[in-house]
């Protein structure tokens, strides 16, 4: 195969497959929203309030997207680990008790996980 057609090849292919792993914001708000998914709004408001847990409006400015995926993931296991932001978060929640769960009834899909990523992204209010 000749470079050129094996390069539009390989093209087709990576955007064929970043096509299917995109990320969808209206999925993830669905998510958050419904009680057998995610149930996240039980606990979390998208406004900068808290209710038991945090608010999540700029979420996404005040965590790394990776530090967001392991806590929606096992937010227990990321509070117990070493992480910068975990250590960070740790020093200015001093004294509270942190008040964890596995909130979805079952562990999330990678889909699942970028749709909420993708999701708590639209919650960044500008100043």
């Amino acid at each position: 195969m000749n470079k050129p057609i094996f390069f539009i090849v390989a093209c087709y292919l990576l955007m064929l497959l970043v096509g299917q792993t995109q990320a969808d914001a209206e999925k993830g708000k669905e998510f958050f929203n419904d009680v057998e998914g995610g149930n996240c709004r039980t606990c979390h408001k998208t406004t900068s309030g808290k209710l038991i847990g945090p608010g999540l409006q700029n979420i996404m400015e005040r965590h790394s997207e990776e530090w967001v995926r392991l806590f929606i993931t096992d937010p227990q296991k990321t509070w117990e680990m070493d992480h910068p932001e975990t250590v960070d978060l740790k020093k200015r929640v001093r004294g509270m008790k942190m008040q964890y769960a596995r909130c979805q009834k079952a562990p999330m899909s990678e889909e699942t996980k970028n749709d909420l990523i993708d999701f708590f992204k639209t919650l960044t209010v500008k100043e």
